[in-house]
């Protein structure tokens, strides 16, 4: 199996593809893990974090990717290459413990069906140019698994230590633990004590540190409507890893057709007997469709492993019940599979990423705001932190109230003094379409100082809802 594992990550390495999306959550960790390497205090980012629109990020992430990016970002700097040659790495990890966390129920030629459909899998395929937090919390959450089924007491520990310091939704390992016992055996062995105690132990030490941030708490806010509106979402989402470019109407067939295997085959399972393979997506699943901020397909990561596991199972289950008869379905399964990976990645491309931070215009941006604004500016922009991270300057994402007057006295508050509209590029961003209505609104009190088709720069010249409300547009 360590083939398959090693054969993807030549190919992924291979077609590295150079620059980065405009999300900008990357550019909070790099700006940690860089403030690590300068001995700063961990969360002086240049994000300054507005309360009124949280979703946009916290003011500090969990320590757990920037310490591994650390070691990146004092060898080579701001160069993005080595850092996802990271995020493989540890996808490589991730196939490597896939056969080993998921052997049971399946012979390997189901094992290496495994490990092929996720490493090739084109929805992956494309997040290994992200610079994010998913996979190797990913990794982290397998090897405490491992450890656990292996009862390694201190591995099984101290990986999930090192997956709740990565992502706060780590700590359902826990839970996820201690039910594995109580409902096989009716008690909590020794050594599930110790793994628990150890993460437990190194998260306490990282709290008292200060290690840990509680503004992703601003965001719950937990409802009916938001409960069903995730599950729609989140499904949607899952049926992505699935979309060949070409049509929706392939996407849900196969989705169909796999999540029908999958609850089959996770059926199977709990009726054996629930273990932590099972009880895991369930106990993580339960936070992230009660989270308003919704996140896509990157949050279901954690779980592709666990849902194509139970696919393949029902597959299997389901080939033994119906014996040689079944061969001419499987076969048409992996065809149709193939099929949708081929007809995706004949729609990618595996050049420069002609979008995002590493363009010529972006790069206009950043060297204006460098060489052009004070060192003491403040900026409003949809991506606050890629901006902070490439120009050294303080910057906030804007409120979104209808009432336009709101997000004046949020920049009055912060001592705002440019603000700055796009990525054009950027289409499904609320905030963009935000910043481009507000300053038409107000073309008195904003003046541009610089701008392309993909960004533009307006230095704030006046306040239109203190006195006369000089500027304002009805």
């Amino acid at each position: 199996m360590w083939r398959l594992a090693l054969f993807v990550g030549v190919f992924y390495l291979a077609t590295l593809r150079a620059g980065h999306g405009w999300g900008d959550d990357f550019a909070q960790y790099i700006q940690h893990a860089d403030n690590i390497v300068a001995g700063v205090p961990y969360a002086q980012t240049g994000y300054v974090y507005n309360p009124h629109n949280p979703a946009v990020g916290p003011r500090a992430y969990p320590p757990g990717f920037p310490v591994l990016l650390a070691p990146v970002v004092k060898l080579f700097g701001l160069d993005f290459r080595p850092m996802k040659v990271l995020i493989v790495l540890c996808f490589v990890g991730v196939l490597l413990l896939v056969p080993h966390v998921f052997r049971r129920d399946l012979t390997p030629p189901y094992v290496a069906a495994l490990v092929l459909l996720l490493g090739l899998n084109p929805f992956m395929w494309q997040f290994k140019d992200q610079v994010l937090s998913d996979v190797p919390f990913l990794l982290f959450i397998l090897l405490a698994i491992y450890g656990f089924q292996c009862e390694r007491a201190a591995l099984a520990g101290l990986a999930t230590y090192a997956a709740i310091a990565t992502r706060v939704l780590g700590i359902v390992l826990l839970p996820c633990f201690v039910a594995h016992h109580l409902i096989q055996r009716r008690r909590v062995s020794r050594a599930t004590v110790v793994a628990c105690g150890i993460a437990l132990a190194l998260a306490a030490g990282q709290y008292v540190l200060g290690g840990q941030e509680g503004s992703y708490l601003d965001t719950l806010v937990v409802s009916a409507g938001t409960l069903g509106r995730n599950i729609v979402d989140y499904l949607r989402a899952l049926s992505d890893i699935w979309d060949d470019g070409y049509t929706s109407i392939a996407r849900k067939a196969v989705f169909l057709l796999t999540l029908g295997f999958t609850a089959y085959g996770y059926g199977r399972a709990v009726r054996s007997g629930p273990s932590v393979l099972e009880i895991f997506p369930v106990l993580y699943l339960m936070p992230i469709v009660l989270w308003p901020a919704y996140q896509g397909t990157r949050f279901l990561i954690p779980l592709l492993p666990f849902y194509l596991y139970y696919c393949l199972r029902g597959v299997s289950a389901l080939a033994q019940r119906f014996g040689a008869r079944s061969r001419a379905p499987r076969l048409a399964c992996v065809a149709i599979i193939a099929l949708v990976y081929s007809a995706k990645y004949s729609t990618l491309r595996f050049g420069p990423m002609t979008e995002g931070v590493g363009t010529a215009k972006s790069a206009a941006l950043f060297e204006f705001v460098k060489t052009s604004t004070a060192a003491g500016d403040v900026f409003i922009f949809s991506k606050p932190r890629a901006l902070a991270l490439f120009t050294g300057r303080r910057a906030a994402a804007p409120s979104l109230e209808a009432e336009r007057c709101e997000l004046w006295r949020f920049m009055q508050q912060i001592g705002a003094t440019y603000v700055v509209t796009g990525p054009t590029s950027v289409r499904d961003d609320a905030t963009v379409g935000y910043l481009a209505e507000f300053v038409e609104r107000f073309p008195l009190s904003l003046q541009q100082v610089m701008g392309n088709d993909e960004v533009a720069v307006y230095r704030i010249v006046g306040d239109p809802c203190r006195g006369s409300g000089l500027g304002l547009v009805a």
